[in-house]
């Protein structure tokens, strides 16, 4: 499974406070900030969302590990 490269190319002044919630979620902040997310269906329907906002790539990267696996490598 590969990499969604998410960059934000629109400021968020102006739209729905749900599409703020959802660009939030994806954990982009600023203009111009970029994320590595996990190719999913989840991940593909928030970008959907927010289409208008977003600019977006498939890469041939390594999924970003989840909040589990993390919490999991933590605790070791």
């Amino acid at each position: 499974m590969g990499a969604i490269k998410v960059k934000l190319v629109r400021g968020l002044a102006g739209c729905p406070a749900s599409h703020r919630v959802t660009v939030q979620g994806m954990g982009l902040k600023k203009t111009n900030s970029e994320k590595l997310l996990p190719d999913t269906p989840a991940t593909l329907g928030m970008i959907e969302k927010v289409r208008y906002l977003v600019r977006w790539e498939r890469v041939e990267a390594a999924a970003p590990p989840g909040r589990a696996a993390r919490k999991k490598a933590a605790r070791k």
